[in-house]
């Protein structure tokens, strides 16, 4: 039965739309070279702040030397992760030779050495249970089969490993994949497609066309680089999702979702954003009762294109870790004490030429201070004090939306301003290199806690879109 769902007029195969891919970007490299690339002197950092993303405050899920797969990496992505954890080895997997090459060249520029980078294909790959973090953003929805896709992904992730996926949003890209299928259908009599023309057509119909659903176009389109326009307008085949198909999807490859990831490049409090807030009592309650993968499916479906981007964190179901719901991780956040994360950062800067150089100055990191609403509590951060007697002590309310946004906008990869303090003796209720036995004090300690606290959601009406 033909179906309306995305853009998949060419996805005959998945091995046709592994060459299609290969040469799409080829011919458009994507992402462009960013002007600044950073790395921090404190070199477990952002393995502290990843695990942090999770709930882990013991920092136990990523440590050592983790073994990291980057599976579609671009010309940057993987580059970028190399310095982010630069104790990991770090491999990058593109189908796009000029991809890849961008990527070395950068490494090499910047002394990158613990980045290895490969010209194959994710279905393809032989990996088994290989790694312990696998990255794959914005790639798996435009393969012709995304859950084999997905699949193979799974296959090369060890029982213990942790996946960061993200799809596009099904109601944010409705308006591209109706472009992209237009232009399929222009083009048609040409034959295969041909890239530079279907190209051509999309910047003369965004020019001739009022497109009053298409927000990225309501500027011109020489404001865009052609690598952005076509991964946008022109992309062979995509494929987009709401939450609940998403979570059903990576549910059939033996994945279980976690939590939302921060979307550290578009809005570093996404994260806080899959939880609305209502003022009316009896919404807000039956809204807050739902687990967490169903209240993140009222948000999807109520925010519709504006909802924030569909990226989440994974583990297997097979991992032998209970799954903590946020709820928990918001609970254990209160019982933890936080000091102030300092370091600092090396900066690279692109210059005139298109090559990087080393700034002389070193930044101190983070940058950014915290934001107003959570300023004081981050003050009072000490390493002495739990969160939840810095809670009592400005007076305020434990609920789940004041905590959950403290957590959110103090102790993650995108707001990296506190770090948990590692006591002697602590332990880990849920997280760790390998499959633990869960911690049996700590759960009917979390079992028998005053949850109620959580019920109580700050208002913040919303419209319809």
């Amino acid at each position: 039965m033909k179906s309306d769902d995305g853009n998949v007029v060419l996805a005959e195969s998945q091995e046709v739309v592994d060459q299609l891919n290969a040469h799409f970007y080829g011919k458009f490299p994507f992402p462009w070279r960013p002007m600044k690339l950073d790395r921090l002197v404190d070199s477990q950092f952002q393995t502290r702040m990843f695990n942090q993303n999770l709930g882990d405050w013991t920092h136990q899920t990523l440590s050592g030397r983790p073994k990291i797969w980057v599976a579609g990496c671009g010309t940057n992505q993987a580059v970028i992760t190399a310095l982010n954890f630069p104790e990991a080895h770090v491999i990058g997997s593109d189908l796009s030779k000029e991809s890849l090459a961008l990527g070395a060249s950068t490494a090499q520029e910047l002394g990158v050495k613990n980045l290895e980078l490969r010209r194959e294909s994710i279905n393809e790959v032989p990996y088994y249970e290989e790694f312990d973090y696998i990255l794959c953003n914005g790639v798996i929805m435009i393969n012709a089969d995304p859950a084999e896709t997905l699949g193979h992904l799974v296959g090369a992730l060890k029982r213990s490993g942790i996946m960061e996926l993200m799809v596009y949003n099904r109601y944010e890209r409705l308006p591209t994949s109706a472009f992209q299928k237009a232009i399929r259908v222009l083009g048609e009599n040409s034959g295969s497609p041909h890239f530079d023309l279907d190209l051509a057509r999309a910047k003369k119909l965004v020019g001739d066309v009022t497109l009053k659903n298409f927000a990225l176009h309501r500027t011109s389109v020489d404001d865009y680089p052609d690598c952005v326009l076509a991964d946008t307008l022109i992309v062979p085949v995509e494929n987009s999702y709401t939450v609940e198909s998403f979570e059903e999807l990576a549910a059939g490859r033996g994945l279980e979702m976690l939590v939302p990831c921060c979307d550290i490049f578009d809005n570093p409090s996404t994260t806080d954003a899959w939880n609305l807030s209502f003022s009316h009592p009896i919404l807000r309650a039956e809204y807050d009762s739902l687990p967490d993968t169903h209240r993140w499916q009222v948000t999807n479906h109520l925010l519709f294109e504006r909802s924030p981007q569909l990226w989440f964190y994974f583990q297997r179901q097979d991992s032998g870790r209970p799954r903590k719901d946020e709820k928990q991780i918001c609970e254990e956040f209160l019982e933890t004490q936080f000091q102030k994360s300092s370091t600092t950062q090396r900066s690279f800067i692109q210059q005139a030429d298109g090559h990087y150089r080393l700034s002389p100055t070193l930044f101190p990191y983070p940058m950014s201070q915290p934001k107003d609403t959570v300023r004081a509590i981050a003050s009072a951060a000490d390493g002495r004090l739990t969160m939840r007697e810095i809670f009592e002590q400005f007076e305020i309310e434990t609920s789940f939306r004041n905590v959950n946004q403290a957590r959110v906008l103090l102790t993650t990869s995108a707001c990296p301003h506190l770090t948990a303090v590692q006591n002697a003796g602590q332990k880990n209720s849920s997280f760790g290199n390998s499959a633990q036995i869960y911690d049996d004090e700590k759960k009917k300690k979390l079992e028998k806690s005053n949850f109620t606290k959580f019920k109580t959601i700050t208002a913040r009406k919303i419209s319809p879109p």
